[in-house]
């Protein structure tokens, strides 16, 4: 099969699995509401489940990013030195993964704003990073087992309590500078500390959830289907970086390796967003559906863009420094998703730490050995073509 036809269909596939992800939460939520009561027990196990899978896919994101992409850039940048005749000792692959990861960060700090000042017209939460104010609201009646851990979640309230230890049941409408304040929050001082420090590292995570709430909230409905979804759009655009670096690789194993750590981090991260989507839109399932749609499409489409960049009818030298510009922006946006979206929230959480590093260290692992497999069979690629038996 050659790489194009490859790249297609692993695209396809991309788009259907984090689609369904996404969809299963309708589902699911339909049950819990028939079921009504889940036992403590069992919520734990799917939480335990969540933040064990969570964590694995940034350890497969951390390897694919400094044993894959990283080598693959610099590969492609001394190849286009060499090329070019070019004598600049200056680190450009680093230098572009460094313009990816705070292109990335400069987008979410955007979304954030762009959400707070358009959602429900309280000016959000602010760099604080606070419980925005909400009104008043019937607490949702069943725990739910979220992508890291069972929710008291209610519903109108833009936030999910990750710690349901740390917080009572019912809406807690605060300002920024209540926020500071303990009282009818907090169980103890530790715990609000730990509360404030978790709250400080989400900043993706307050991102999902703010458009989650825009979504769902009557300005949407009144801006119409449109401004929802380009709202989506906008939530997950760094996935069309990371489609990118899938889309500009030039060998089948580090196709396949790309293919595998986008698949299992987008598949629960589909997942979290089509959770919360699902509980705060329970009667509009139809824009459940599209913003899902339009959410798996995200990573697809920058891995056909990638396709298409690599095969144009160019100058060689022109087509390698795009590609390094592209995949050295794709590898900025790995170690954000790698250390901000994943890594920083499980840590910050109430699971144990140590567990979850083993969970890390296996995705790791993973890609490492992986990697050992690919370089073995280069050598043994080189040394059947040089004729020389081992």
């Amino acid at each position: 099969m050659d790489k194009v036809t490859l790249q297609l269909l692993l695209a396809v596939a991309m788009f259907i699995t984090t689609a369904l992800a996404g969809l299963i939460p309708i589902k699911l939520l339909h049950h819990l509401h028939k079921k009504r009561k889940e036992s403590e027990s069992e919520s734990r196990t799917a939480a335990w489940a969540l933040t064990l899978l969570s964590c694995f896919a940034g350890g497969v994101f951390m390897g694919t990013c400094f044993l894959d992409i990283f080598p693959h850039v610099n590969a492609k940048y001394a190849s286009f030195r060499e090329k070019a005749q070019w004598a600049a000792a200056y680190p450009f692959p680093e230098f572009f993964v460094c313009c990816g990861f705070f292109l990335v960060y400069f987008l979410e700090e955007m979304c954030l704003k762009m959400f707070a000042k358009t959602g429900d017209g309280s000016g959000g939460h602010g760099h604080s990073h606070g419980i925005p104010q909400s009104q008043p609201c019937e607490p949702l009646k069943t725990n739910i087992p979220g992508v890291d851990h069972p929710l008291k979640t209610h519903i109108g309230n833009g936030r999910d309590s990750r710690s349901s230890s740390n917080y009572e049941e019912g809406p807690t409408p605060l300002s920024d500078k209540e926020n500071n304040q303990t009282k009818g929050r907090a169980n103890s001082n530790n715990s609000n500390s730990s509360a404030e420090k978790y709250m400080a590292v989400m900043t993706h995570e307050i991102v999902v959830d703010d458009a989650v709430r825009y979504i769902g909230s009557d300005a949407a409905e009144k801006g119409g289907l449109f401004k929802s979804l380009t709202f989506a759009a906008a939530m997950s655009f760094h996935s069309v970086l990371e489609g990118l670096a899938l889309g500009v690789q030039d060998d089948t194993a580090g196709i396949l390796t790309l293919f595998i750590s986008l698949i299992i981090h987008k598949g629960i991260e589909a997942f979290s967003v089509g959770l919360q989507l699902s509980k705060t839109n329970t009667k509009r399932i139809r824009l459940v559906i599209l913003t899902m749609i339009m959410y798996g499409l995200m990573t697809p489409i920058g891995s056909i863009l990638g396709l298409c960049i690599t095969n144009l009818t160019i100058d060689e030298l022109y087509k390698d420094a795009i590609v390094i510009i592209l995949e050295g922006l794709a590898g900025g946006t790995f170690i954000y998703v790698t250390f901000f979206e994943v890594l920083a929230q499980e840590r910050a959480n109430d699971h144990s730490n140590l567990v979850q590093l083993n969970a890390i260290v296996v995705g790791f692992l993973v890609i490492a050995g992986h990697m050992v497999d690919m370089a073995t069979d280069d050598v043994e690629s080189a040394v059947a073509e040089s004729g020389f038996c081992l």
